[in-house]
Parts: C-alpha cells; sequence; structure tokens
C-alpha cells in the first residue's frame, strides 16, 4: 500500500468513527470500530481465541500482519498487556502509529515495519504470537512460521485466525494465496509447534454489532468512490463474498512452543 493510500485510509477510518460517535461510543476494545480490519469478521471470535491462552498484565504479543493494528489495538485494550504488530509494509506501519497515537495507545502498542520472515527480535522475546487473517496474504508463510516459533519463548503461545479453502478453487484475489487447512497445519508442526488445536469458526463469524456493520458499509462506499482506494474496496468485497459463499473458512488454530 502507498503511503498516501495508507494515511488516507486511516484518515477514512477516524473520520468515520468520530462520525458515528455522536450517536454511540465505540467499543473500549475498538476504538475505530474494526474498521481497520479487511476481512470483516467480528472481533467477538478473538474473545474465543485469547480465552483458550492465559494473558496476564505483563504479556508481550507479538502481532504478525498486524496491517493498520486493529488486532493489536484490541489486544492491549481488551487484556492490558503490551503488543509489538509487524507489518511489512512500511506506509501501514506509519498509519496504524498514527491511528494508536490518536486512540491513546502508544504507551502499549508500536509498529515495525520488517519482512515476517526476518524478525528484527531476539529470540524467545515473546510471551505469544499472534497471526490474524494474515497468513494467507504473506510471503513465504513457512519461513513466517519458523519466526514465530523463534520469537516466542518456550510455552509460548501461538494463536492464529486463518482464512482457509473451503472448495476446490481459491477466489480471484490479489495478493492472497489461502490454502487447506490441512496445509496449514502441516506447516504449523513442521517450524516445532506442539499441542496443535484447530477450530471451525465460520458459522460464527457474521459481525454482530449493528453500529460496526453500519460502519464498514459506509467506509466501503467511499473507498469504491476513490479511484487510489478502489482496490482496497475490490479486497473486501471479494472477501465477504468468498466468506459468504463457503469459498473460504474461517478457522482458528491454538499451539505452543514446546
Amino acid at each position: 500500500m502507498s503511503q498516501a493510500a495508507a494515511s488516507r485510509l486511516a484518515t477514512l477510518i477516524e473520520g468515520l468513527v468520530r462520525a458515528h460517535r455522536a450517536a454511540a461510543p465505540a467499543p473500549r476494545a475498538l476504538p475505530y470500530l474494526g474498521l481497520e480490519h479487511a476481512g470483516g469478521t467480528g472481533f467477538h471470535l478473538l474473545d474465543a481465541l485469547a480465552a483458550r491462552g492465559i494473558f496476564r498484565k505483563y504479556e508481550l504479543v507479538l502481532d504478525i500482519g498486524a496491517a493498520l493494528g486493529a488486532t493489536s489495538r484490541w489486544l492491549a485494550t481488551r487484556l492490558g498487556c503490551d503488543v509489538v504488530g509487524v507489518t511489512p509494509d512500511a506506509a501501514e506501519a506509519a498509519a496504524g502509529t498514527e491511528l494508536t497515537q490518536r486512540a491513546g495507545l502508544k504507551a502499549q502498542v508500536r509498529f515495525v515495519a520488517a519482512a515476517p520472515g526476518a524478525l528484527p527480535f531476539a529470540p524467545a522475546r515473546f510471551t505469544h504470537v499472534w497471526i490474524i487473517e494474515a497468513l494467507a496474504r504473506l510471503p513465504e508463510p513457512r519461513h513466517v512460521l519458523a519466526e514465530a516459533w523463534r520469537a516466542v519463548r518456550r510455552g509460548g503461545t501461538l494463536a492464529m485466525q486463518e482464512l482457509v479453502l473451503g472448495g476446490p478453487a481459491p477466489p480471484a484475489l490479489a495478493g492472497w494465496q489461502p490454502v487447506r487447512i490441512e496445509d496449514r497445519l502441516a506447516e504449523i508442526r513442521e517450524a516445532g509447534f506442539v499441542d496443535i488445536e484447530v477450530r471451525n469458526r465460520s458459522a460464527e463469524a457474521a459481525e454482530r454489532s449493528a453500529q460496526i456493520v453500519a460502519a464498514r458499509a459506509r467506509l466501503l462506499a467511499r473507498l469504491r468512490a476513490e479511484p487510489a482506494l478502489l482496490s482496497l474496496a475490490v479486497e473486501r468485497d471479494t472477501l465477504a463474498s468468498a466468506l459468504a459463499r463457503g469459498t473460504l473458512h474461517v478457522a482458528q488454530i491454538l499451539a505452543h512452543r514446546p
């Protein structure tokens, strides 16, 4: 994403949330109503994923594929932990940092622009690694998972929410390479993670909040109206259609580093 596109997207999101705030405040854990999240799946799914791990206020979470930082801010606000969000896109990291500062969370959340397959962190630096609907759009997923294993401490948790193939053919989605759940689980085992649990959450994935659904529709209309952001609208439309048709499924995966 270009610097201009990332900055414009962040500006649109902040403006829409400000307008919605006049009618109803945003949920505390979603200061931007989750509008940064391209997939559109409900953030209530993350409550179930977090409940299956162990969190304390001193935990340090690595959020790989953080994009504009919706999950990073959710983790910090909902669970009280510190978070480092990583994206290979410097423009996304800058826009995520700006949104985080405006949300008053810069003490808990920071962003780093780095290749997820070559992370600039010491081994065993983090207590948890989260990858939320990101691995299918990151290059060399095996390297990303290997780096996740290296970055998390022994006994630490890998928590993933993954968009996986629900049919024989993937949706036509530029920059995304979703795979079958069996193939993704094999990559996680290959990286060295153990105690792997998986749950299909597709039936529960739709956003439940009318406030958030309305805000997402308004954002999508704005994206469609701006030629520089039209590709973002196409991505969101394609993801929503694939999830609705069942060609993509939502899988939650929990594993540990031995």
